[in-house]
Parts: structure tokens; sequence; C-alpha cells
């Protein structure tokens, strides 16, 4: 929360539940390098994984920048520590997230928009553009706003120019590219009805997986666990319940 939010903004989190959702990717992580280890040493080992660890591994760079320059980072808004121009700009119609990630692609824009400051040697490499930010960010900001984000994007597009509009979820949902990677798909809960939710994102050419149905209520598979990992027949799981184990 420290490094996130307006620049001399409070700190802000994230929206997505980043502790739970990083902790669980190391955990496989580290279940799938424990397996392959396995394979050659034929022992088991315990996979440690802790959601503190997983937070300080993913802020990456800003331990980096912290250790280099001794200077602890803090929040910029939407703009990138060390890119520049690295986020989002007003259009005529909605917001756009432009990514120029180096010199050649900011040429490649330059020339594109036959913008005013081109040949401006402050703005020449993206040291200096990081350096030169609060002069060059209102010039950008002036040029986006000659177009809709349609517009740029069709144009930013066609040069290879990284771009995209700022997607609500409403257009998540019904995105045809996050259609076409089967990523949302639609299962029948017993309690919520039809609904939609998130596929599988990894995608595994011999053996895929799939979202084969929704998450179950309190308790309704546990007969078909019993019986299929333990053996029990009917009668045992009535016992069972009958002694309010289950």
């Amino acid at each position: 929360m420290s490094i996130t939010g307006e620049e001399n903004g409070r700190p802000t989190r994230v929206g997505p539940s980043i502790g739970d959702v990083a902790a669980g990717l190391f955990t496989a992580i580290g279940i799938l390098a424990a397996l392959h280890e396995r394979e050659s040493s034929g022992l088991g080992q315990m996979v440690d994984v802790s959601m503190l660890d997983c937070q300080v591994a993913i802020l990456e760079n800003a331990i980096s920048r912290y250790e280099l320059t001794g200077k602890v980072p803090k929040p910029i808004g939407n703009r990138h520590p060390s890119i520049v121009p690295f986020e989002p700009f007003d259009t005529q119609s909605v917001p756009l997230m432009l990514a120029i990630g180096n010199d050649k692609l900011w040429q490649t824009f330059c020339k594109l928009t036959n913008a005013s400051f081109s040949d401006d040697p402050r703005f020449a490499t993206n040291p200096q553009r990081s350096d030169n930010y609060a002069s060059l960010r209102p010039l950008l900001a002036e040029l986006m706003l000659t177009k809709t984000a349609e517009e740029w994007q069709e144009a930013f597009d066609a040069a290879g120019i990284p771009n995209g509009p700022i997607n609500t979820i409403d257009k998540v949902v019904a995105n045809q590219q996050v259609l076409a990677r089967e990523m949302i798909v639609e299962v029948d809960h017993p309690t919520a009805g039809l609904t939609k939710m998130p596929g599988v994102p990894t995608k595994l050419s011999r053996t895929p997986g799939s979202i084969r149905k929704a998450a179950p209520i309190l308790g309704e598979d546990t007969e078909a666990i019993l019986a299929k990992f333990l053996g029990l027949d009917e009668e045992a799981v009535a016992a069972l319940r009958a002694k309010g184990v289950i």
C-alpha cells in the first residue's frame, strides 16, 4: 500500500487480493518443484510458503530501487517508476493506456503522431524523458486529447505501439479475446443458478484443464469423496452422520 496510490496521496490497497493470490501461486510452484526433485531423490519435503514472504517477493523493483538509491519508493499514481511514457492518458472518449518501453517505440510514436516535441533533446532517451517528466507529461496529455481512444488504438496497433483501454469488468467478461480463451465460463450453481466465473488461465496442449462445476455448497460432495477415497458405502456414511462426525 505504501507504493500504491496517487502521488502525495494516502496509501491505497490494490483491487485484487494480492496476498492470497500470490501465496497460492507460489505454493503451487513450490509443490511442483518438490515433485520434480522427488523424481531424482525419491524423497519428499516440506513446502513452506508464507503470505508475507510472497508479498515481499513481488515488490521486485521497489526493493531494488531503494537499495540502489537509498530513496524510499512512494506512490506515483499510474505512471511507471522508470519508463516514460507508461501510463493512461485522457482522450476525446475514454482514457487509454500508453506503454512506450524503449527509444525505438518513442521514435515511432513521435513520427506517427507528428508530435511538436519530436526533436526536443530533453526527451530523446528514456532516462531523459524520466528526468524531464514534469515537462513532457503536459505535452503528451495535450496531444492525446486530439483524438478518441478508438482512433489512437487503431493507429497504435498498426504501428506496434503497446496500448489499451482501461476496461471495466463488464467489458472484460464480454471481451472477444477473453471469451476465445475460455476465460469466462458459465456454471450452474445449486443456489445461485446459472452464473459466470473465471476459467483456467494455464492452457495445456495434451491434458487441458477445465471448470467442470460450480463451487459446492457445504457438504455437497462429502459422500462422493468418502466413497472414492475411503471406500465407505452408504451404510458407513449414514453411521458417521448419525454420530455427528459429518
